[in-house]
């Protein structure tokens, strides 16, 4: 009995003297020695914080080590069931405004059925003052598929041949009576950094009920543009993401179906959102196109049935967002980021035609918003129109 109890305290005591040990020697390292080394050391040992840091990543669905990242914080896009990140430049020096950045880490968007609850942004500005500008393009991580003009960011397993996906692209017809193109917003309070006479009452940061100021706004000058090349709209300016943020996708899809089934002459399906990218520090960022004033940068997220779903639709949603940042990088170079491909499907599963577009993020003005929803629409609407 007295060596079974003796073994437990000598191992405690062994393993006190090694922490010690190696403490002492870390702070004999940091007195005389470098004090990097120091901290790297202390960092080697740290395991738990490795565990925490793969558990992190796996969760938020960010690539591991080798994948292209680098040494700077991933940025987190705070808005709940839009989430992901964008690696900075690796030395800490600004990158001048509109100078193009490579996305390592591109926008992630997680399943909006998960029920993860929003995460907070900083307070509402007045004034885009201290907001940094990026132009955001394609990294080098594996993960990216890339044929001539364009991008795409892969989230899944599936391989994805971008040549193939162009050349079957679905024409999107304006022939025929009834609306060809319906826009809705599944989260239809998202705002933008207040700037000159766009000013709101927030609902809560960088949020507004306010449809002069939130994404209603952004669609309604989408629309305009599709009307005025002869497409009929609707404009579904239903705010489904309030009071309940994180029902915003069950709601949503109700609302599409009912006009899916009222309306069959619909042929696109448009879910017009903003982004969101802040460092961990606070730094807020906007997304800019390098070669139009004024103007924001657009994003296309395009689901798939890699989750276990069924969307039988994926490969055909995917096919024609390929064509539509084809006509767009031709156009606007860089008015388009890349586009993401999830294993999530946010509602596009009920139709062919639907698309999920992020207009900016919230550091970029409204009225740089609406530049690039202008432009898109506008791009959208040749493509219906050509002969």
């Amino acid at each position: 009995m007295r060596k079974k109890r003796t073994r437990p305290v000598l191992r405690g005591l062994r393993v006190g003297i090694a922490v010690f040990v190696a403490a002492l020697a870390v702070w004999i390292v940091w007195l005389v020695g470098d004090p990097t080394a120091a901290v790297d050391e202390l960092v080697r040992l740290a395991d738990s914080a490795k565990v925490a840091t793969a558990l992190l990543s796996a969760e938020l669905g960010t690539p591991g080590e080798g994948d292209g990242l680098s040494t700077w914080s991933k940025l987190v896009l705070a808005q709940s069931s839009l989430l992901g990140g964008v690696a900075a430049p690796e030395e800490t020096v600004p990158v001048p405004s509109g100078e193009p950045m490579a996305i390592e880490t591109p926008t992630v968007i997680e399943d909006p059925d998960d029920g993860e609850e929003e995460a907070s942004l900083p307070p509402t500005t007045t004034a885009p003052e201290g907001i940094i500008s990026r132009t955001l393009v394609a990294g080098t991580s594996a993960k990216y598929i890339t044929s001539g003009d364009v991008s795409v960011y892969n989230h899944t397993d599936y391989t994805i041949d971008l040549d193939a996906l162009r050349a079957a692209a679905p024409a999107l017809s304006n022939q025929g009576d009834g609306p060809k193109v319906l826009i809705y917003h599944s989260h239809a309070t998202e705002a933008y950094t207040m700037d000159g006479t766009d000013i709101y009452e927030p609902s809560s940061d960088y949020r507004t009920l306010d449809t002069n100021y939130n994404m209603v706004r952004v669609g309604a000058e989408m629309k305009a543009v599709f009307e005025a090349a002869g497409i009929e709209v609707i404009h579904d300016t239903t705010l489904y993401d309030y009071p309940s943020y994180n029902d915003a996708y069950k709601l949503s899809v109700q609302g599409v179906a009912a006009q899916l089934e009222a309306h069959p002459s619909l042929v696109l399906l448009i879910d017009v959102h903003r982004d969101a990218l802040v460092d961990n520090d606070g730094t807020i960022y906007k997304a800019v196109a390098g070669t139009v004033d004024n103007c924001a940068q657009v994003m296309m997220v395009m689901g798939t049935d890699a989750s276990g779903q069924l969307h039988p639709n994926w490969k055909v949603n995917l096919s024609l967002a390929v064509e539509i940042q084809d006509a767009l990088s031709q156009r606007w170079a860089t008015l388009a980021r890349p586009i993401v491909l999830r294993g999530s499907r946010f509602n596009q599963h009920l139709s062919t035609g639907m698309l999920l577009v992020e207009v900016g993020t919230h550091g970029n003005t409204l009225q740089e918003a609406i530049t690039a929803a202008r432009l898109y629409a506008r791009t959208v609407a040749d493509l219906m129109t050509q002969p």
